[in-house]
């Protein structure tokens, strides 16, 4: 219900509401009653449409906190969770003492291009999904009355910030060279990345018992996580898979299969210092541990298997994760497909230069 009230020149506008157990106030001054009254109405339709008043002016790091506790630790593992945690003192950094209703689609991208200056692509990437999951909720919840996430973009001006893909040439030089040079637990675990397409907590995690010799295949039913520095659940139920492998990869585990599981052997970033030393001398430009699955996948894209197959080989949930990932290597191989197929047309019989003066 509101009302107004007459102070010297001015009016000022009282709306009063319910929110939940408390009894709200908004108030504002304007220089005539016509715009105290149209201002009114507008709050007033905006508790009709269900923003809430109140709750509007928590701020982004309260409402994380708050979303995160509710709506995301009870269905995730406890190495997640610690990445969650992590991600919201992040929020706190960039986001301290802002409030809901305060929030702006050129104020978020403010913020992250200010952390942009400071991480690569892949870190505030990742970070900007939490996000913007968390603002898409408040949305649902009616703390923010509209879109304020869709036209922020992310950007990185730290150097090497994009993620990194082997070539072809590169992926089968780094392959010969593992099968000549497994001389440690973390060529291993470059070899089976390479090939499997595994995350590296899932190939720490790899025991004999898991790799069925007479089939040829890798079961991947469980993770490493250094966070928590124990064996856990996969990163989802789709994670769980069972990979094929080559003779030679199932030869290479037959002969080394006393370093397994990897993870006895672990510690902090031996696998990327490894595969550095490696992409050195090979004269490989330097990609992370991470990239050598996106390397697996855009090797299999490139080379025309099915982008099903891949989904599946990678544990993702559905082909549009895949597609998402990799949309960069598709369009690639969507403008050679181009190009081949006019070069074709151009050399069809029917497009001659006979052919065309008699047509």
């Amino acid at each position: 219900m509101a009302s107004f009230e007459k102070r010297g020149k001015k009016w000022r506008a009282v709306v009063s509401a319910v929110e939940g157990a408390n009894r709200v106030k908004r108030t504002k001054t304007f220089n005539t009653k016509r715009e105290a009254t149209a201002w009114a109405v507008k709050v007033e339709s905006s508790k009709i449409d269900g923003y809430d008043i109140a709750r509007s002016k928590v701020t982004l790091p309260e409402y994380f906190l708050e979303w995160y506790e509710r709506y995301r630790k009870p269905d995730i593992r406890e190495s997640t969770q610690a990445r969650y945690i992590s991600e919201y003192h992040r929020v706190i950094n960039l986001f301290d003492g802002i409030k809901l209703d305060q929030l702006t689609t050129p104020l978020i991208q403010d913020k992250l291009d200010e952390y942009g200056k400071t991480v690569a692509y892949t870190t505030i990437a990742k970070f900007w999904d939490i996000v913007k999951s968390s603002l898409r909720d408040a949305h649902i919840d009616g703390l923010i009355k509209k879109d304020i996430w869709s036209r922020v973009k992310v950007r990185s001006t730290k150097s090497g910030a994009h993620r990194g893909v082997l070539s072809a040439q590169e992926f089968v030089k780094l392959q010969s060279y593992l099968y000549q040079h497994i001389d440690s637990d973390s060529d291993l675990g470059i070899l089976i990345a390479l090939e499997t397409g595994a995350r590296l907590g899932e190939i720490s995690a790899l025991t004999v018992n898991d790799i069925d010799f007479k089939k040829s295949t890798i079961s991947i039913s469980k993770s490493y996580s250094v966070a928590v520095q124990k064996v856990t659940e996969t990163k989802n139920e789709q994670s769980h898979r069972t990979i094929s492998i080559t003779e030679d990869l199932k030869d290479v585990l037959q002969e080394h299969q006393s370093l397994l599981p990897l993870y006895s052997h672990y510690y902090n970033r031996q696998f990327s210092r490894r595969l550095n030393y490696i992409l050195e001398k090979l004269d490989i430009p330097r990609i992370r541990f991470h990239d050598l699955r996106h390397s697996h996948a855009s090797f299999l894209l490139y080379n025309d298997v099915s982008i099903d197959y891949v989904s599946k080989r990678l544990g993702h949930k559905n082909t549009r994760i895949t597609l998402d990932v990799y949309a960069h290597m598709l369009k690639e191989k969507e403008q050679e497909q181009d190009q081949i197929a006019l070069t074709f047309l151009s050399s069809s019989p029917q497009m001659s230069p006979d052919s065309k003066n008699n047509a």
